[in-house]
């Protein structure tokens, strides 16, 4: 697809003070060839950190803190971010922005889209980046007012690196978008080097119960189980000298977790279904915990070997291959685990 010969596009970033938000309207929006200005929108006033990420930004960057009231969303305090290209003067109109990205929490995605109602152009376009799909699309397709388009985005990664080449985005279209702004996503990534991944809400969010809901619970539940074990003088930071690969990857990724925003890895355990998805991993542990108590060295191995089976030869082999690649980024080698102990 050839460039636009002028950057035409404004974007408003709401809750874009940090996390994600601010991430994206950086490293995504602001690098687009034709968005020819991004406003950062948040409850709170500018921050030190939401500039210093924006002053080198290839387009104009200002920023407007957010007000809620009876009559809706309302902006206020205008502020001129020095960036590449100096905003224009003049205080945002909602009815004059071309795309709005909603990069706020779960629980306030219907708050946010109802102060929007009637405030945007019917030819204007609302996403999010929230990690759950189903019901915030649902929320925006039903509140944002007539003729607006509606699509979901997840970003499948954290906020660190400053490009979002090579990363993966899943992009979920609604009956409120005719095809043209999931094309237009699609197209942008495409052209910033990014993956992406379309996908159905229903199918997101069923796969992300299982790769976000359950893999944080299990790091959690580690996290608990390791702690809980230590007695009297032992520490964490001893119990690292004696790690093995496998338990300084899943230490280090579940204090990495610890270190994040605690309220949103809370509201994903609210997700619908999570429940379920926590209960079948109970089940388990107490499955795997019952038959390594109860059976032989032949019969432990022979359930490491069917999940084995279960798993399957190609994931088997690129989990290897991944495992091995973070293994090396971490200077430690992979076959110093278990295997040395085993004479």
């Amino acid at each position: 697809m050839p460039k636009p010969s002028k950057p035409d596009k404004h974007v408003i970033v709401i809750g874009s003070a940090g996390g994600m938000g601010l991430w994206a309207a950086r490293h995504w929006f602001a690098e687009l060839d034709d968005v020819a200005r991004v406003t950062l929108c948040d409850v709170e006033p500018l921050t030190d950190k939401a500039r210093d990420a924006m002053l080198d930004a290839p387009a104009s960057v200002d920023y407007v803190r957010a007000e809620y009231g009876t009559s809706g969303l309302s902006l206020v305090d205008r502020v001129m971010i020095d960036s590449a290209i100096h905003a224009p003067a003049g205080c945002l109109e909602l009815s004059k922005t071309d795309l709005v990205v909603l990069a706020v929490p779960l629980s306030a995605i219907d708050v946010v889209t109802g102060g929007l109602d009637g405030r945007l152009a019917t030819d204007a376009w609302l996403i999010d980046v929230s990690s759950v799909k189903t019901a915030p699309l649902s929320q925006m397709v039903e509140l944002a007012g007539s003729g607006v388009a509606v699509a979901g985005t997840h970003p499948l990664f954290g906020i660190t690196g400053d490009s979002i080449a090579g990363k993966t985005v899943a992009l979920v279209p609604t009956q409120a978008d005719d095809g043209a702004l999931i094309s237009w996503l699609d197209e942008g990534l495409q052209r910033l080097g990014a993956i992406t991944m379309n996908v159905t809400a229903e199918r997101h969010d069923r796969y992300m119960l299982i790769a976000q809901t359950m893999t944080h619970f299990a790091l959690m539940a580690f996290g608990d189980a390791v702690t809980s074990s230590l007695q009297g003088d032992e520490s964490l930071e001893e119990l690292r000298q004696f790690g093995t690969p496998p338990y300084l990857a899943m230490g280090a990724v579940t204090g990495r977790l610890l270190t994040q925003n605690h309220r949103l890895y809370a509201s994903i355990q609210q997700a619908e279904g999570a429940n379920e998805i926590r209960e079948v991993f109970a089940e388990a542990t107490r499955r795997l915990s019952d038959s390594f108590t109860d059976g032989s060295l032949d019969d432990i191995e022979t359930e490491i070997s069917g999940l084995a089976d279960r798993y399957g030869a190609e994931e088997l082999s690129a989990s290897r291959r991944l495992s091995e690649q973070m293994f090396r980024a971490a200077q430690v080698d992979p076959e110093d685990d278990l295997e040395s102990s085993d004479s």
